[in-house]
């Protein structure tokens, strides 16, 4: 362990300008239930979900697959009735059934966009193409080249106002762009927020706090004394924060103007057309029975050294460690009912959501999210846990009520991994490497107050040594791209207004 002090300021105060030494030591940490608050005057993205539990046992699954597919039907109609007539379609079975919906209620109007990046899934990119021509939408193929990703990393930190985990987030950011330019918009339909209702990634808590656990060693070395702090203040009871309170419920937007009575912000409420489900108590599942997932929420399978690892923390404050609450549940003034409901509201706030909204608003689009309406929320919220995961499928009962929408080579494709490249493994390595060279040199460290500069030098020379398919790459990335995003924040709110 680091033997001198990290450089805070004075009892924690947060300098004029620039971010708060605090908060940064508590992000890379993990002990915090929100980044909410990082920037100055950063607006923060309330994600709303029903405070709905699962019931216990299924009742008539036909049944309720057809109140599923009823939900669903009625909340793309009311987008598509707003006249929102295009989708982002990458080919799993979420975009494919929100382009099938809105085809069967906006016939021969819909268009469809497709992002081509180096590694998109290739099976998802050919079933977006079947997707298409199945429902006569109109495609529209957005190819980003590899050499844009380092160099617009800074402006997808600058637009989502988050750090950035991987390059995914900067691909979205890149899409967004190449697709405004073409002609998209002003709003599409996005995808995001299926899998945290409808229970899409079978094992995703499980890997979560796994990856919480492989963040928090490393940044027990990036970190210094600050991490021994926090890790004493994370065994004992604290108050929450108010930003961490839960916001009204509403469709998941990034237009910024209220619609249906919504508050301003990154979300709008479209119409409910659904009637709240009755509420019963479900337990979520177990995280010792589930698979890992990638860096940003879906399946790993085999050994892609972007994915959380099956090992444990391996200093002698593993077990410590591994004993911390989960960020999703540190204590909160105003906390969801279930692990599973503040799960999906952490991860949606702080991985899935940032890059979709705010980093499509910086180009000018709105992205609208239809599985995040309350009314379907509510009704998908509500299902028992034995319709959703079986035979190694998540949201088995909504791949079974789109069955007459989506052809079943696309329905029922197992979910693959979304893999975010470590810039070891990117072809354009060289130039990642230059990025972290620049935005991790000891001046843009120390500026952060908290980090001890030395050992991050130290760890930053051991990762450009790693192989690609060092077991490592993955968490060491996850690590360097936060405190590159943090840098970069830095500068950023220190500059002269």
């Amino acid at each position: 362990m680091p033997t001198r002090p990290p450089r805070a300021s004075p009892q924690g105060r947060t300098p004029t300008r620039g971010l708060s030494p605090r908060a940064v030591g508590r992000l890379l940490f993990h002990a915090r239930v929100s980044n909410a608050g990082l920037r100055p005057k950063a607006e923060p993205i309330p994600v709303a979900l029903p405070r709905v539990l699962r019931e216990a046992a299924a009742r008539d699954e036909e049944g309720l697959a057809a109140r599923l597919l009823a939900a669903w039907s009625d909340t793309v109609r009311a987008h598509v009735e707003a006249g929102t007539h295009e989708v982002s379609l990458s080919g799993g079975v979420d975009s494919a059934a929100l382009c099938a919906m809105a085809a069967r209620h906006a016939p021969g109007k819909v268009r469809a966009w497709t992002m081509d990046v180096h590694f998109a899934d290739a099976v998802e990119r050919s079933n977006a193409r079947r997707m298409a021509k199945v429902t006569g939408a109109e495609l529209v193929d957005v190819r980003i080249p590899d050499a844009v990703l380092p160099d617009l990393f800074e402006h997808a930190v600058l637009a989502n106002q988050t750090v950035i985990l991987n390059a995914r987030a900067v691909a979205s950011y890149a899409f967004y762009r190449e697709a405004r330019r073409q002609g998209a918009g002003p709003v599409l339909l996005s995808g995001a927020g299926a899998d945290e209702v409808l229970q899409g990634t079978p094992g995703a808590l499980a890997s979560a706090k796994a990856r919480v656990d492989e963040d928090r060693t490393l940044a027990m070395r990036a970190l210094g004394l600050e991490a021994m702090a926090l890790v004493d203040n994370l065994r004992a009871p604290f108050r929450a924060g108010s930003h961490d309170h839960e916001a009204p419920l509403g469709a998941v937007d990034n237009s910024g103007k209220p619609l249906g009575g919504a508050r301003r912000g990154d979300h709008e409420s479209m119409p409910s057309t659904t009637p709240p489900p009755g509420r019963s108590d479900q337990p979520v599942a177990r995280r010792e029975d589930a698979a890992p997932v990638d860096n940003l929420r879906t399946v790993s399978e085999g050994g892609n050294s972007d994915h959380a690892s099956r090992a444990s923390p391996v200093d002698n404050l593993g077990t410590v460690l591994a004993s911390l609450p989960a960020p999703w549940d540190l204590p909160q003034e105003d906390a969801l009912p279930s692990e599973e409901l503040r799960y999906a509201k952490w991860v949606l706030s702080e991985l899935i959501l940032p890059p979709e909204l705010r980093g499509a608003r910086a180009h000018g689009l709105t992205v609208r999210t239809p599985y995040l309406d309350e009314g379907f929320a509510r009704v998908a919220l509500a299902l028992p846990e034995s319709v959703l995961l079986r035979d190694g499928f998540g949201k088995w009962l909504f791949r079974h009520a789109v069955r007459s929408l989506v052809p079943d080579e696309v329905r029922l494709a197992r979910k693959t991994p979304r893999y975010g490249h470590t810039a070891l493994s990117s072809p354009v390595r060289e130039r990642w490497l230059e990025l972290y060279r620049e935005w991790l040199s000891p001046a843009r460290l120390d500026s952060l107050q908290v980090i001890d500069t030395q050992a991050m030098l130290g760890l930053l020379g051991r990762y450009f040594r790693l192989p690609p398919d060092d077991a490592q790459a993955g968490p060491m990335d996850r690590l360097l791209m936060r405190l590159m995003s943090l840098a970069m924040l830095q500068a950023h709110t220190k500059a002269p207004p």
